[in-house]
């Protein structure tokens, strides 16, 4: 099949974002438990925040993605899917993680 037929399907294209965002979900479901194995110390809740932000922010983008999803709107998912990365990026703005 075409590449260029396939990206010009909005179906296809939200398929691609809702799983993006679902990665980013597991990145940041995981990244306190990557921490803790390189850390000599427990970590404390303030170090784990930032990243129970950003599932959360990934979780409600995804549920509302897969809202849409099933209503067939499928442009709206991709403006959703721009949106949870922007609001990602300002929780990583927020809490100085490089």
């Amino acid at each position: 099949m075409d590449v260029k037929a396939l990206i010009k399907q909005p179906a296809t294209i939200s398929k691609i974002a809702i799983g993006a965002i679902f990665l980013a979900l597991i990145r940041c479901i995981a990244e306190p438990f990557r921490l803790q194995q390189f850390s000599k110390t427990p970590l404390i809740f303030y170090q784990v925040k930032p990243f129970l932000l950003g599932s959360l922010a990934a979780a409600l983008g995804l549920f509302a993605m897969m809202v849409f999803f099933y209503s067939g709107r499928y442009k709206i998912i991709n403006s959703i899917c721009i949106l949870t990365v922007a609001v990602l990026l300002v929780i990583k703005k927020i809490y100085f993680i490089a």
